[in-house]
């Protein structure tokens, strides 16, 4: 805010006054931006208003709309995260399951509808295994690697293709 001199030299009254008039009409301009930024709660309303303070007001606006995004990715991969420890956890089980059927299988003790029964109960936890690893959580596929939009395991007659 400043107060412009009214010249004491030879000027003529219409300048004085226009000058006068002038200085009131700012500093009535400067007395409703101040009105304005008391009723608001905003120290700047147009970015015209103050621009290096503006400059800093959207770059912290940027840098807190990315800090929002990592917020929302950090949770979105926990969600997966969880959702592979689980399935992950599953298919542990089902391979110790394998593992003491096998076993028990093994010996010269076991008769041959006992090897058959374990070979049929073998078979149904490796297509569960199979179903486990194509599972699916917010549309994609857990273990598909890098293209999450494709079945990562298949099923054929000569094995397990990935």
């Amino acid at each position: 805010m400043s107060i412009i001199p009214v010249p004491s030299t030879r000027v003529s009254d219409v300048f004085v006054r226009q000058r006068l008039l002038a200085q009131v009409e700012t500093d009535q301009l400067d007395l409703f931006k101040l009105q304005n930024q008391i009723s608001s709660g905003n120290r700047l309303n147009l970015p015209s208003d103050d621009a290096p303070a503006a400059l800093r007001a959207v770059s912290l606006q940027a840098q807190l709309d990315q800090n929002t995004q990592f917020q929302n990715n950090v949770q979105t991969n926990q969600t997966y995260l969880g959702a592979t420890d689980s399935a992950m956890s599953q298919i542990v089980q089902m391979i110790d399951n394998a593992t003491g059927i096998a076993s028990a299988s093994v010996g010269s003790t076991a008769t041959d509808s006992q090897r058959d029964s374990a070979a049929s109960q073998i078979q149904d936890l490796i297509t569960q295994l199979v179903n486990n690893g194509n599972q699916i959580f917010r549309g994609r596929y857990l273990f598909a690697g890098a293209n999450t939009s494709l079945q990562p395991f298949v099923q054929t007659q000569s094995g397990i293709v990935y």
